[in-house]
């Protein structure tokens, strides 16, 4: 499960940014239905889900790259080097409105419990080479296992007897995925966490398409409940046919009896909302059920908001494997008490520099004017809270877009 990430130097962050998910201890609301409890011996209290708000342009997609791209990098560190360097793009994802930050490493770090146990794992990367690398773990007290800078490895032999193995490592290779390639026991712990890590753009289908077809081909019960969430939509069912996704509708006679079915074509003759909201469903099914990470980008558009509130309510009341969700949203009927704790809210903006920045509505307090039954929307709209602001209408614009 998911406790923590960290990134610092990249796009459009320059000082480190940190999204947290453990709750704040003297918070009560929803207890029963939005905190995962007790999820190792030390008894650390989880958040099922949180939600990134924030104006257009404030970071908050950069945010999901960020995460994306330390998935990616674990995931395919061993096999991209093999590549010829020249094939690989041009480094730039640093911060490019500071002297302080161009040409110096970008840096992640995530935080996870699995199997009980707490892994702190990072990495700091500067054109393509890995510059600092790191694993700990917490069991009853926090452990170095290795440590890296540059080509230089410093490992805890007797709790990381794996480490002997790196001998082969390249520079632009990230000892954890090597390791993982190899069957290291600690190290394929942590890269299994991040290959299940799903990640979606939420204007894009594309990481859900192929996954969701798969699953209604080979999983009866997905079917039946996907068929089931789609009713509201008056869709009687979805079926692959010759490899294509359909939604099956009934058709009536005069007298408004059914009396046929038609196959609609998901991705091209279903409403864009539709067709995200079924391709959807496979990743919300396969983070539910097998308890994963969901990220998602943009993950109210298309989509009305009654349904996001309905999809957010199911990872808080119907989630038994300790799945975790994290959007990021703009629709304020979200900024809702009845469905997010305090510690849940998170907020994305920049500030007077173009740095993006990321704080939890947790950071007010009652002096503030802020309580556990306050109107977030109303705070958010007002921007109480930052992260609000749009485009200004003044006399500038105005006699400009008059002038001739």
């Amino acid at each position: 499960m998911f406790i923590e990430f960290k990134c610092e130097n990249f796009l459009s962050f320059k000082d480190e940014a940190v999204l947290n998910m453990t709750t704040v201890d003297t918070y009560e609301e929803h207890n029963d239905s939005n905190v995962i409890k007790s999820t190792n011996r030390e008894g650390l209290q989880l958040l099922k889900s949180v939600a990134i708000f924030g104006s257009n342009g404030g970071g908050k997609s950069n945010f999901m790259k960020a995460l994306t791209f330390m998935k990616l990098s674990v995931a395919r560190s061993f096999r991209d080097s093999l590549e010829p360097e020249a094939e690989r793009p041009i480094w730039n994802h640093f911060y490019r409105l500071s002297t302080q930050t161009v040409n110096q490493p970008s840096k992640f770090e995530v935080s996870v419990v699995l199997n009980g146990v707490i892994y702190r794992y990072g990495f700091s990367i500067l054109n393509w080479d890995i510059i600092g690398e790191w694993l700990f773990k917490t069991d009853k007290r926090e452990t170095r296992l290795f440590e890296r800078n540059g080509m230089d490895f410093n490992f805890n032999n007797s709790s990381f007897p794996e480490g002997a193995e790196h001998k082969n490592v390249n520079r632009n290779v990230l000892l954890l995925s090597y390791l993982a390639q190899h069957n290291a026991l600690e190290s394929s712990i942590v890269y299994s966490w991040f290959r299940t890590l799903n990640i979606m753009d939420g204007l894009d289908n594309n990481y859900v398409q192929g996954y969701t077809k798969s699953l209604l081909e080979r999983n009866t019960n997905f079917k039946e409940w996907a068929n089931v969430a789609l009713r509201f939509l008056e869709i009687s069912g979805i079926e692959i046919e010759d490899g294509e996704l359909v939604a099956v509708h009934n058709k009536f006679d005069e007298n408004n009896f059914v009396s046929d079915q038609v196959r609609f074509k998901v991705d091209s003759e279903e409403s864009h909302g539709t067709s995200k909201l079924v391709y959807l469903l496979g990743g919300l099914y396969d983070t539910l059920t097998n308890g994963k990470t969901f990220a998602i980008d943009e993950f109210d558009s298309k989509l009305h908001p009654n349904l996001t509130r309905k999809l957010v309510e199911l990872f808080h009341k119907y989630n038994s494997n300790g799945a975790q969700l994290i959007v990021t949203v703009h629709d304020p009927t979200l900024l809702d008490n009845d469905i997010y704790r305090r510690d849940q809210i998170w907020f994305m903006d920049k500030n007077q520099f173009g740095a993006s920045e990321l704080y939890p509505m947790s950071n007010f307090k009652a002096t503030d004017g802020l309580r556990k039954t306050s109107d977030f929307r109303k705070l958010y709209l007002n921007c109480h809270f930052g992260a609000a602001e749009a485009i200004r209408i003044n006399d500038d614009l105005i006699n400009l877009l008059q002038h001739e």
